[in-house]
């Protein structure tokens, strides 16, 4: 119960303060020339605690950089990565403009407007929108736990109705890009080591993310029960560091190895024992902008333009795609070799045509010359067929994307889909992958539609009354229906 307390006299002015009781613990008012204006305030704040509305006026006080580092303090268990980029983002973004201003002092004005002007700290150009919603959103959840902390009534950032108005639009998601499966054996084929083809098919059939291939062990592969247990994943902080942590979801799984990749992780295996699966050149985890850089790019540039490098070679029009007319000329040169003229641009034939390029290469410089050996002895670890097709460049990442693709066309489910890829929920996978899943409904339409037609209406045990079961009009049978 509120009550007062005397606190001196100075210069002839006595003081009182109330007290009163918050959450169990005893706090006080400021001073006050009467009781009587003490008392109430006490009563007032009292009032307040009980309702949850009640604030600690010396922790609104506090200033917002202050109030950020104790926040991450109790956010130890989040990723990594993720405390780094708040810290990234609220040094370069946010501190700028609020991190020396009290809690307090924070007004909706002053967040919609610097939400509305954020400015990049290098260029001093206006932040992208991507940039600008991560900030304000930092800032939102920051002052969200200063109120549950009791150190603000409410939010600055939000309207009494909890909307942002300040949040800048969702920037618009880059298409997913997706490789066929003679696309993806292009680019495994492509690499130049049987640990890069490995890596690229794994990522491509299993939807494993970089830092989970990264932390695989050779004991996390079962060939025998065809499963590869994911629980441990490498995280890269922005100064090069790499830290070895649970997955993205916290979570352990086990993914299905196909089996057109058993023969190669077995070779794989065979020359790792124990430790890491995928190694960088000392040793240690394979980072990914080395591979990126050395290997990846490399396979994809040389893969995704190989029918164009063929069509060059035989001096037909450059379609990017294996047509009729390119099949006629590779049949015509594998006749005139006195290979098998099946159409298809295997090793043989590429050997056939970088024989007869080299005689043709007097107009081209030593460096372009060797430029050119090196692409026509990638292209010929290659093979081409009809309706092979050329794609543009992609990231590793889009390796995730394509497994999605390739179960889904071969009719997992979404909850499997979910499985592999080690989503928290069906609902994230649908919503990133519901184009892929529209085909469902053809085929659900199709497959509904072949079952209606093929039913034996005369055998059905639904067959149509005859005349004497017939129930007369206005009439209701209760044996009839109870029997039912």
């Amino acid at each position: 119960m509120a009550y007062t307390e005397k606190r001196g006299t100075r210069g002839g002015t006595t003081s009182y303060v109330g007290r009163f009781r918050v959450d169990g613990r005893l706090r006080s008012t400021r001073a006050f020339r009467s009781r009587r204006d003490a008392l109430a305030e006490a009563r007032r704040a009292e009032e307040a605690g009980k309702l949850g509305t009640w604030v600690d006026p010396r922790g609104s006080a506090i200033a917002l950089t202050a109030w950020f580092d104790q926040w991450q303090k109790g956010r130890a268990d989040r990723a990594p990565r993720t405390l780094e980029s708040e810290r990234e983002r609220f040094r370069s973004l946010v501190a700028p403009t609020f991190g020396d201003s009290a809690l307090r002092r924070i007004t909706h004005e002053d967040v919609t407007r610097w939400a509305a002007g954020m400015r990049a700290p290098r260029t001093g150009e206006v932040a992208s929108p991507a940039r600008r919603r991560d900030a304000v959103r930092l800032l939102v959840a920051l002052l969200d736990a200063a109120v549950d902390a009791r150190r603000l009534t409410a939010n600055p950032a939000r309207t009494p109705s909890g909307r942002v108005p300040g949040l800048p639009r969702a920037p618009r998601t880059k298409a997913h890009r997706y490789l066929s499966h003679e696309q993806l054996r292009r680019v495994a084929d492509a690499a130049r080591s049987h640990q890069g083809r490995t890596l690229i098919l794994l990522a491509g059939l299993t939807g494993l993310r970089w830092g989970e291939l990264s932390a695989l062990r050779t004991g996390d592969v079962d060939l025998l029960r065809r499963r590869i247990t994911v629980e441990r994943a490498y995280t890269r902080l922005d100064d090069g560091t790499l830290l070895l942590g649970d997955t993205k979801t916290h979570a352990r799984r086990e993914v299905p190895v196909p089996g057109a990749l058993a023969a190669d992780l077995s070779v794989l295996l065979a020359a790792r024992g124990a430790g890491l699966l995928f190694v960088g050149r000392d040793g240690g985890p394979l980072r990914r902008e080395s591979f990126d850089r050395s290997a990846f790019r490399p396979a994809v540039r040389a893969a995704g333009g190989a029918v164009t490098t063929l069509q060059e070679l035989l001096g037909v029009r450059l379609t990017r795609v294996v047509d009729a007319a390119t099949l006629d000329a590779v049949r015509r040169v594998q006749g005139q070799a006195g290979l098998a003229d099946t159409g298809v641009v295997d090793p043989g034939t590429w050997e056939v045509l970088a024989v007869e390029d080299r005689r043709r290469r007097d107009a081209l410089t030593r460096a372009a010359k060797i430029a050119r050996t090196h692409r026509l002895d990638v292209a010929s670890r290659l093979t081409l067929g009809a309706g092979a097709e050329d794609f543009e460049p992609l990231t590793l990442h889009d390796l995730r994307h394509t497994a999605a693709s390739l179960a889904i066309a071969g009719g997992a489910s979404v909850k499997a889909v979910q499985r592999m890829l080690g989503h928290e929920s069906p609902v994230l996978t649908l919503r990133t992958y519901a184009g892929l899943f529209e085909d469902d409904l053809d085929r659900l339409g199709e497959a509904m539609s072949a079952q209606f037609t093929a039913q034996d209406f005369a055998a059905d045990a639904h067959q149509t009354l005859t005349p004497s079961q017939v129930p007369t009009p206005g009439v209701i049978d209760l044996p009839r229906i109870v029997a039912r």
